[in-house]
């Protein structure tokens, strides 16, 4: 954070700036034929913008929820130049009290032909569980001519972080390195055979003090293919990923000499008292007929599995998916279809075992032109099995859901007016039931029904109108909560589509009843009404700068219960102009 002790003079110098960058950019923006053919290499390109925000507010009944008056002034220019690419952005605001600014890091990025150079801050992805979009402080390189592929990646994925308690504890981690390759024949969307390798270390001398944050090591080999067969109407892929890792590089090593491990693997990876070997995968088989398509899958993720190349990945589970479409009738009625059932506890070393099944249909049918139908129904079921008998820790658990609902839609094109009405109504029932010593008091089903109207209209000469009511009703065993809304708005365009108009203004009421008889203190009812109103308008100055205006107020009103009546009001002036 820079201080700033002329807060005027800095803004006025700020946008002065950036004008200036704006007006200068425009004369070198034709620079920008590749300087080698069949390359993205070019001389220098930019682009960016910068704004102007003036904000007020206002509130009664409750405490401002931020300042009553802002300023606010934001930039951003990015710049290429022969393939190196960096870039700058800027913030003021009276609100925060300061300047913020952030220079990126430069990076390069060109290809030529088949050859792809990336160096600086790079996000290569190289499989799903092995090296997948982790950022590299280093360089990235592609060649793939004809069917052949090769991919080579490396550099800083962690920078070191000592442990800080005394101004805000954060979290200590090792500089970490990571590098990768990829190579193989054919091409990603047809059949091809793919072989990818990473590898990260951590460095254990990078910080002195990590408390219980360990340094870490991983080795993935990861084998892909994809069999394309009958034009590409039948697809069957695989891609397993074998996860070698250590927790602690600080643990004991385990000799290999008397093992027949070879010198070279050892070299790669080392292994320790801490280190595990997993695998993950998935394998899909996928058949697309004119008018009928099916797709089956699996994927099963082991215990323990970790890849310090893909971030987070949700460990011990198995999926099985299949879905199915088929268009009838001219392609007048399409129905489609998924099931899928998942599993955790693969080793069945754990207490609680939970079962994941889901099923989902659609039907859409197109009766003429101007109208159509959807209708779909989904079921959720969630077991979870405990391996204890003892009823008293309620470890056992099913969750049913059902899902219907169905969405009627009409557009009718009148000359030059267009119609649209659109209805919408839906039923949604879950049931929880505890498998151990169930009560009421640990019931916790409900039923949700719902529904909406919604019409609009459109006028040939830019004015358009819409409006929409809904309507909700929520009962379960100690509450019951119903919902009614509404909303109108109207648009238009002025001065040949220059400037934009538009004006909404919606009532909802909500009534909530809460049963508290097993509390003894009987039934509680909340009932508010809120009142909003937004207004905006934009208009085009010119074709790279546009100015902007927008009016929001909410009024919420206490008819029955506790609480208080409050009110607000907002308004925004936004100056843009890119380049």
């Amino acid at each position: 954070m820079l201080k700033i002790q002329h807060k005027r003079d800095k803004i006025i110098v700020f946008v002065i700036g950036l004008i200036f960058i704006g007006i200068n950019s425009q004369g070198v923006q034709a620079q920008t034929d590749p300087i080698i053919k069949d390359s993205n290499i070019r001389p220098l390109t930019t682009s960016g913008g910068f704004g102007v925000t003036a904000s007020t507010y206002s509130a009664s009944g409750i405490e401002n929820r931020r300042a009553p008056a802002s300023l606010q002034t934001n930039a951003n220019v990015n710049f290429s130049v022969f393939g190196f690419r960096s870039g700058i952005s800027l913030l003021y605001s009276t609100d925060q009290t300061g300047l913020r600014q952030n220079m990126n890091a430069i990076s390069f990025d060109a290809n030529y032909k088949w050859l792809t150079v990336q160096a600086g801050t790079v996000s290569p992805n190289f499989s799903e569980y092995g090296l997948n979009g982790t950022t590299l402080r280093g360089g990235y390189v592609k060649l793939d001519p004809g069917k052949w592929l090769f991919e080579f990646a490396g550099g800083q994925s962690q920078r070191a972080v000592k442990m800080q308690i005394d101004r805000g504890f954060r979290n200590p981690a090792y500089e970490r390195y990571t590098f990768a390759g990829k190579m193989g024949v054919g091409k990603e969307n047809s059949t091809h055979f793919f072989l990818s390798s990473h590898y990260s270390k951590d460095n254990v001398n990078s910080i002195d003090s990590a408390g219980t944050t360990t340094p870490q090591q991983n080795l993935t080999i990861t084998p892909d293919a994809k069999f394309s067969l009958f034009g590409n109407k039948l697809n069957i892929t695989s891609n397993v990923t074998v996860s070698a890792y250590t927790r602690d590089l600080n643990s004991d090593l385990i000799p290999t000499g008397d093992a027949g491990v070879p010198n070279f693997l050892t070299k790669i990876f080392e292994p320790y008292t801490s280190s595990r070997v997993n695998y993950a995968g998935k394998a899909a088989a996928d058949l697309t007929l004119q008018n009928f398509g099916l797709n089956v899958g699996y994927e099963r993720v082991q215990p323990g599995f970790i890849s310090l190349g893909s971030g987070r990945i949700r460990d011990d589970q198995q999926t099985v998916n299949v879905g199915s479409n088929v268009q009838l009738m001219d392609n007048r009625l399409g129905v489609q279809a998924n099931f899928s059932v998942g599993q955790d506890n693969l080793l069945g070393n754990r207490l609680q075992t939970a079962t994941n099944t889901s099923l989902g249909t659609n039907i859409r049918y197109q009766f003429t032109d101007m109208i159509s139908l959807n209708t779909s129904y989904n079921l959720m079921l969630n077991d979870f099995t405990s391996k204890t008998n003892v009823d008293s820790l309620n470890l056992g658990q099913q969750q049913i859901s059902h899902t219907f609902m169905l969405q009627p839609n009409v557009v009718i094109q009148d000359n030059d007016y267009t119609h649209s009405i659109s209805l919408s109504g839906s039923y949604f029932n879950m049931i929880n039931e505890f498998k151990g010593a169930a009560t009421t008091q640990n019931d916790f089903s409900s039923d949700t029904y719902s529904s909406s109207l919604a019409y609009s209209i459109r006028f040939p000469a830019g004015f358009s109108i819409n409006t929409m009511g809904n309507f909700l009703v929520f009962n379960s065993v100690r509450s019951t909560n119903v919902t009614a809304g509404g909303n109108v708005g109207a648009s238009y365009a002025f001065f040949e589509q220059k400037m934009n108009v538009s004006l909404n203004a919606g009532l909802n009421q909500n009534r909530n009843e809460v049963d508290r008889s097993q509390q003894n203190l009987g039934t509680y009812i909340f009932k508010t009404r809120q009142i909003m109103m937004n207004l905006s308008a934009n208009y085009r100055l010119y074709d790279k700068g546009s100015l902007s205006l927008s009016l929001r107020n909410l009024t919420n009103n206490i008819i029955e219960g506790a609480g208080s009546k409050y009110s607000e009001i907002e308004a925004n002036l936004v100056y843009r102009h890119r380049f």
